[in-house]
């Protein structure tokens, strides 16, 4: 796991101390080589420089594809039989080649686009790719009966119902009008929280927190729409932040050295102006902000990070926080 994997998880933790089920977490990014090096090594020698049967330019999610296959392996890597496609379709003849190849396709997109650059459209790449491998983990769970309403209450209209109470209305007023009683409401309740706990796919998660932002009514909500449709289409946001992501950060901090003082948390967001609902409404934009555009930036974010974190721990002298980003 790469630094960048750490920081998302450091972060996606806890920006969800105070939402609903999320939706899972963004792929794996593989770190590479640095790009100048990959430039450099792939001038310096002539028989260092094969691009096998890869056109990196022409055919880039072709490379990042191989990437993926080649260098990881899971769920969402390669097996041994997609690795042998690969290298019979790219002829690659050891795994000594393919490391050769890998960094001269590295290079050449690094001398096109910029080393960073790079490693933020394949990380963008990969988004796209676990986007699509939630939607058919989506239809597998409709086709399987796994989204039927439960007692007449759809997984929208529950989802729907629970944004409404964190949002401060009244659950009593709710289920009257959706003509709900509390014995019934309770039995629903207990039916999707059971089926969202059997899915290992995170399928009902997944739909359940888009039907929760769909419904939110705080004042970061079209924010956490927009992210969900532009993380659904793997596109960059159409939306500017709504505060500066340093800010952002800085809450993301109070809450951090708040849970450690063992304060409450609802008390901690008051103090930041914020609701739970805009907390979790300005987690789902960031954290898609972020992944957009943490590669290509790294340098601008990181000074951020340790400039917001050494303000912090003077701030709160002798209190350890568990949100420590190690590089």
């Amino acid at each position: 796991m790469g630094f960048l994997d750490k920081m998302k998880g450091k972060i996606k933790d806890a920006m969800q101390t105070e939402a609903p089920p999320p939706p899972p977490a963004a792929a794996h990014v593989h770190q590479e080589l640095e790009p100048e090096e990959e430039v450099e090594a792939a001038g310096s020698d002539d028989e260092a420089f094969d691009l096998a049967g890869f056109d990196p330019l022409g055919d880039e999610e072709g490379f990042y594809n191989a990437v993926l296959h080649m260098e990881s392996e899971g769920q969402f890597g390669g097996t041994d039989e997609s690795r042998a496609e690969i290298m019979a379709r790219y002829g690659i003849r050891d795994r000594m080649h393919w490391l050769t190849v890998k960094e001269s396709c590295y290079g050449v997109l690094a001398q096109e686009y910029g080393g960073n650059e790079v490693g933020q459209r394949e990380m963008n790449w990969r988004m796209g790719q676990m986007q699509r491998h939630q939607v058919e983990q989506q239809q597998k769970m409709a086709a399987s009966g796994g989204f039927e309403p439960v007692e007449g209450v759809s997984l929208e209209a529950w989802a729907a119902i629970n944004a409404s109470i964190v949002s401060g209305a009244s659950t009593e007023d709710l289920l009257k009008g959706n003509r709900i009683d509390q014995a019934r409401w309770e039995r629903v309740s207990a039916e999707w929280n059971a089926r969202m706990a059997r899915d290992t796919t995170f399928a009902v998660a997944t739909v359940y927190g888009n039907a929760f932002q769909a419904a939110s009514t705080g004042k970061f909500g079209e924010y956490a729409r927009e992210a969900a449709a532009a993380r659904a289409a793997n596109r960059d946001l159409g939306l500017a932040p709504p505060m500066e992501y340093e800010r952002y950060y800085e809450i993301l901090q109070e809450q951090a050295y708040a849970a450690k003082q063992g304060k409450d948390p609802v008390a901690a967001l008051k103090d930041c102006g914020l609701t739970i609902v805009d907390w979790t409404d300005l987690g789902n934009y960031f954290g898609y902000f972020f992944h957009r555009d943490a590669v290509r930036n790294w340098d601008h974010y990181q000074a951020i990070h340790e400039r917001v974190e050494a303000k912090y721990a003077a701030k709160y002298s002798g209190v350890k926080t568990d949100l420590d980003i190690a590089f």
